[in-house]
This record gives C-alpha cells, structure tokens and sequence, in this order.
C-alpha cells in the first residue's frame, strides 16, 4: 500500500541524504588515511560523491510534483462538474422543444450519460457529441428559451475539458519520469557512499570511535513532529476508493484531509498515501469526477499509524434525476 518512495535499503530517501553528507564530511576529514589504503579514495572521489548529490537535490521533490498533480486532478472534476451542471440545464430544454421524442433524447446522448459520467476519456467524446446535437438544434431549442450563452458553455466546455485531461495526464507522465530518476539517482549516491563506508570500516578497525563514523545505518527512522516541547512520532493515513455500485477502483480521486494543507489522489489501483501527519481525529474529503463528493468525519489518526487502512465507497452523481 506504502507509496513513499524508499530505496532497496528500506531507508527513506532524506534520510538516505542526511548519512551520505555526514559521512561525506568524516571522508574528507581523514581523506589522508584512504588514500593510504586505496588511492582511488581521495579528493576526486569526494568531487563525484558531491555531484552525485547535486544531480539527486537537481531532480524535483515527489511533494512539489504531486502538488502539481492535484492541481490539474482539481481542474479536471471542476470542469467536468461545470459540463454536468451545463448538461441538466441543456436537458431541460430539449425535453420542451421534443416532448415525448425518445430518439431525439437518445440523439443527445442523454441514455448513455450514466455509463460515462464518471470516466473522464469517456465524457471528452460524449461532450462533443452532445455540442454537435445542440447546435444542430440550436433554433428549435433558442425558440423553447435556451440562451446562447448555454450554447457557446456547452461548445467551449468539451475542448476546456479535453484540454485539462491533457495536462492532467501530463503532470502525472513527469511524476512517474521523476519518480523513476529519483529511486535511480539515490541508489547510485548510495553505492558510492557505500565503498568509502565499507573502507572505513577497515580503516578505523581498531578505532570504534571513528568507525562509527563509517556504518550505513539502515534502520529506517520513526518520523517525529515538534509539538510544544516535545517531539511526537508521526503518523499516516492509507486506504483505498472505489466505486460503491460496481466496488472497482477510482483513480485520480482527490483525499484531502481537511483544516491541513495535507492531500493525495488515488493511483491506477485506488490507493492513496500521505505521511507525517500529527496525530489527531480528522474529517476527510474525498472527490472524483462523476462521483459525488464524500465527507468522512472521525478519522482518528494514532501515532505510528502504519497499518490502519481508511477504505471508503463514492456514490456516481444520479444522472437519472436530470
């Protein structure tokens, strides 16, 4: 379920960070004593650990990313909520100027809306489908009072959202690319910190003191927060969101935990992650496009938190009552 990124060593990525430039400092220290013992291991190795670190702190953090993400995820359901919205108005309309004319209905598509109301690929054609129709009705549906601003909304939301699909599927395409890069990047950094760490250890054999300086702690760390004056073990939230009539998985659903900056959405398989959260009761909201949006309340988060899952069912909008 975890999605936070960590390397083969099970070691955070930050935390993998902070031991190469401490250990990185003790090497340049005693850089005399490794060039002794392996001339390989001198300034210039220190120069290609230190450019290593540049290319992995280059690359751009998974939160600014995901920040990203979200931001078009945001903009995807506020369209697609507007081309819904856009839709009832347009229906009323078309019931008046074809009263009791079930293929002009079907001619608008309004049968086949429940199937792709909540699937954004599949709404972008129904949406341009259904603006051929209006405009090829325009005079009749303009007589039964349908203003020309409905008209023009209606043709411009179909290419809005058709746009926004694009730069949503954009910003993930990056943060997979950067993901992939990062994960590649530290595991390089990692192996170079791990020969001056595996010399050390023989160097410094008979020195405990400075040898510590030279052992890759691998123990993954509890995440703590700052609370007052005393430090608080953090902990997470992780579950999955699924459709509650056919129980499959949503992606790109948006979980925001709210009275926080804190939020995520879903992958390919409708889980989310988010971390380093203070432990406390929270009210989580949770959307998606073509669902409505879900308000879980009581969320109670305890310390270390690691393998409580939050798993929650969104209802599609009842295209029905249109």
């Amino acid at each position: 379920m975890k999605t936070t990124q960590h390397t083969s060593k099970g070691i955070s990525q930050a935390r993998q960070l902070e031991i190469v430039k401490n250990m990185k400092q003790c090497f340049i220290n005693d850089n005399d004593k490794f060039k002794a013992f392996d001339p390989e291991l001198d300034l210039s190795y220190v120069a290609i650990i230190q450019t290593q670190i540049e290319a992995v702190e280059a690359i751009s953090p998974d939160y600014v990313l995901r920040a990203l993400q979200m931001h078009e995820t945001q903009n995807v359901i506020k369209v697609s909520n507007a081309a819904i919205a856009n839709i009832r108005n347009i229906k009323y309309f078309v019931e008046r100027a074809f009263p009791d004319d079930p293929l002009r209905l079907y001619e608008f598509g309004f049968p086949e809306l429940r199937k792709v109301v909540n699937s954004q690929t599949k709404l972008i054609p129904f949406l341009k489908n259904f603006a051929v129709s209006v405009n090829k009705y325009k005079a009749e549906l303009t007589a039964k009072g349908l203003s020309q601003v409905a008209i023009d909304q209606c043709n411009q939301i179909a290419i809005d959202l058709d746009q926004a699909n694009i730069q949503q599927q954009q910003a993930k395409k990056a943060r997979y690319i950067a993901t992939g890069n990062r994960v590649k990047a530290y595991d390089q950094l990692w192996q170079l910190i791990g020969n001056v760490a595996k010399a050390g250890k023989l160097i410094f054999e008979n020195q405990a003191d400075y040898q510590r300086n030279y052992i890759l702690d691998d123990a993954p760390r509890k995440k703590t927060i700052k609370q007052g004056d005393t430090e608080t073990v953090t902990t997470t939230l992780q579950g999955c969101i699924t459709d509650a009539k056919t129980n499959e998985a949503i992606e790109d659903a948006i979980v925001e935990i709210q009275g926080t900056t804190l939020s995520t959405t879903t992958d390919q398989n409708g889980e989310f992650y988010i971390d380093e959260i203070s432990p406390a009761t929270y009210t989580l909201a949770i959307s998606a496009v073509g669902y409505t949006q879900l308000q879980a309340c009581n969320i109670q988060l305890a310390p270390d938190n690691e393998e409580q899952e939050f798993n929650f069912a969104l209802q599609t909008i009842n295209v029905d009552a249109m």
